[in-house]
């Protein structure tokens, strides 16, 4: 089961992907909010654990689970992002952020809950 801490770096590195083939452990340290550091240690994990291939001093990409468990997260994400503006009343910006940060931190059984009053506009 992948940390909190994890799904946020699989977030960015599939964010960062979708905008340019080339992502970068700066551009990954930016988006997640960390040292340089801290980025080489986590990707060095998500290398180990079959998530991300990185090359030494070049990209970050990656793999099919990663891919996978990225794209869950990033649904999630937006799913939670629409629900936070459209049914809470939270503003765009406070919605992209948080959104990231809940699809991160909740359980699946919660993320899956708001997810479904999220799409079917019921309370679950």
């Amino acid at each position: 089961m992948l940390t909190c801490a994890q799904k946020k770096y699989l977030y960015a590195i599939y964010k960062l992907g979708s905008l340019s083939p080339r992502v970068s452990s700066t551009r990954v340290s930016d988006i997640v909010g960390v040292s340089k550091a801290s980025t080489v240690k986590m990707t060095k994990r998500l290398c180990e654990d079959g998530y991300i291939i990185k090359e030494p001093y070049g990209r970050i990409t990656l793999t099919d689970i990663g891919v996978r468990e990225a794209n869950a997260i990033y649904t999630n994400s937006l799913i939670v992002r629409d629900f936070l503006i459209n049914r809470v009343g939270v503003g765009e910006d406070n919605a992209d952020k948080d959104s990231v940060i809940m699809a991160a931190q909740l359980t699946e059984e919660t993320v899956k809950k708001l997810t479904d009053m999220a799409i079917g506009g019921n309370d679950a």
